[in-house]
C-alpha cells in the first residue's frame, strides 16, 4: 500500500510539474505550424511589365495590318475611279456629282472631291 502511495505521489508531482511548465511556457514564441510565404514584388512587377509589352506589340501589329488594309482599299478605289474616268466618263461624272452633293457635274466639283478624297501620305 505504501508502494502504491509512493507511485501515486510521484505521478501527481510529475503532473503538477508538467502543468506548471506548460502554463509558464510562452507559446507565442514557438509557432512552427505557421508557415510564412513571402512573394517578391519585383517578380510580380516583371511579369506585369512583360504582359504589357506583349499587349503593346499585339496592338502595334494590329495597327500595321489595318494600315495595310486601308492602303489596299484606297488603291482599289483610285484604280476603280481611273477605270471609270477612261472607259465610262458619264459614270465618272455622276460619281463626282454624287460625292460632291451637287445637282450638276462641274470641273470644280471634281477638283474639290479629289482634294478631299486624296489619301494622306502617312496617318
Amino acid at each position: 500500500m505504501e508502494n502504491r502511495n509512493n507511485v501515486l505521489m510521484i505521478s501527481l508531482i510529475a503532473v503538477i510539474v508538467l502543468l506548471s511548465w506548460g502554463l509558464t511556457k510562452n507559446f507565442n514564441e514557438h509557432n512552427a505550424s505557421i508557415v510564412e510565404t513571402k512573394t517578391c514584388k519585383e517578380d510580380s512587377l516583371k511579369t506585369i511589365i512583360e504582359s504589357l509589352k506583349h499587349e503593346l506589340e499585339a496592338q502595334d501589329n494590329g495597327f500595321d495590318s489595318k494600315e495595310r488594309r486601308y492602303e489596299n482599299i484606297l488603291f482599289e478605289y483610285e484604280f476603280g475611279l481611273e477605270h471609270l474616268k477612261n472607259y465610262h466618263p458619264e459614270a465618272y461624272k455622276e460619281f463626282h456629282r454624287i460625292v460632291g452633293y451637287k445637282e450638276n457635274y462641274s470641273r470644280e466639283t471634281e477638283k474639290e472631291n479629289k482634294k478631299r478624297l486624296q489619301a494622306p501620305e502617312k496617318w
